[in-house]
């Protein structure tokens, strides 16, 4: 309803450029595409033409692509259609850079020659250049008819507005599109930031572990180590099978588990907090915090981090 209200608005303005364009520019469109298929219907409205494309031409490629269509004369003509560009008139108004607007392209010399206007029986026409900001053409918005309709300068200017309000629309989503992407590596490079930030401050956190694990070692395992030579000569000293002898193995087996950990602690590769009993204390994980389960108190250590 409201894109009929603003065609009825455009022809009430009497086809005035510059009044299409302040009528147009009311309303907001949410795409380009959105945008053009008013921009047919206000064609459509004005001339009478039923047939309105815009298109994308490569003189040198000699490809006519329709980017966008409106065919209300059932001739097949739908977004994505591609011909050769020497086909169509359109080819013509990129050539040139200029209008062109012709009542009937049969009897045109050149124009009735034209594979694709004879196949399609095209007769009336009418095409602006797309002109882009900087300057450069290309595409044409244009519309045509199986049947003979009069246009006028007034109608050109006017599809020449419409074109370039078509443009700054296709214009606005390429920046949009643009800024999109751009925003998307930037958001890529911010979370590449935090990662390696995040992994600076673990790696800064592992290593004050280690040296609080190194220093451990070195303080505990010098009297460790007494402790255990010690209990060595104690068992030696005695005969084997008697109580004391057991006690003092269950001492040397934590002796060697409290060098076990301490060897352990040194090989943490990462920080995994547990809770400490049920409170809310934590503490580390030692077992989750090494680079493979192969590090226990009942395993040999294959590797660890000189005192």
């Amino acid at each position: 309803m409201q894109e009929l209200s603003i065609e009825r608005s455009i022809v009430t303005a009497g086809a005035d450029p510059v009044r299409v364009l302040s009528v147009f520019a009311t309303r907001g469109y949410a795409s380009a595409r959105e945008a053009t298929q008013a921009i047919f219907g206000l064609i459509n409205e004005l001339l009478g033409l039923r047939i309105c494309v815009l298109t994308r031409i490569d003189l040198e490629a000699n490809t006519l692509t329709v980017l966008e269509a409106s065919d209300r004369a059932g001739l097949g003509i739908v977004s994505g259609m591609m011909l050769p560009a020497d086909e169509m008139p359109c080819a013509c108004v990129v050539r040139k850079a200029v209008a062109l607007r012709e009542f009937d392209l049969e009897a045109h010399p050149a124009f009735r020659l034209l594979p694709a206007c004879t196949r399609l029986g095209l007769r009336s026409y009418i095409g602006v250049p797309l002109r882009r900001s900087d300057g450069t053409i290309w595409g044409t918005l244009a519309a045509t008819d199986t049947r003979t309709f009069e246009t006028t300068e007034a109608h050109l200017q006017t599809l020449t507005v419409l074109a370039r309000l078509a443009v700054l629309e296709f214009e606005g989503e390429e920046q949009r599109a643009t800024l999109a992407g751009r925003a998307k590596v930037l958001g890529d490079r911010l979370a590449m930031v935090e990662a390696l930030e995040e992994e600076r401050l673990c790696a800064a956190r592992v290593q004050a572990v280690l040296e609080a694990a190194v220093t451990v070692s070195h303080e505990v395992n010098n009297p460790l180590t007494v402790l255990q030579l010690r209990l060595g000569r104690l068992m030696s000293s005695l005969s084997p099978g008697t109580e004391a002898t057991e006690h003092l193995e269950v001492a040397m087996e934590a002796a060697r588990q409290i060098s076990q950990v301490t060897m352990r602690l040194r090989n943490v590769v990462r920080l995994v907090s547990t809770h400490y009993l049920s409170g809310d204390t934590q503490m580390l994980d030692l077992g989750a915090s090494l680079e493979h389960d192969a590090f226990g108190p009942e395993q040999e250590v294959a590797r660890s981090i000189p005192a």
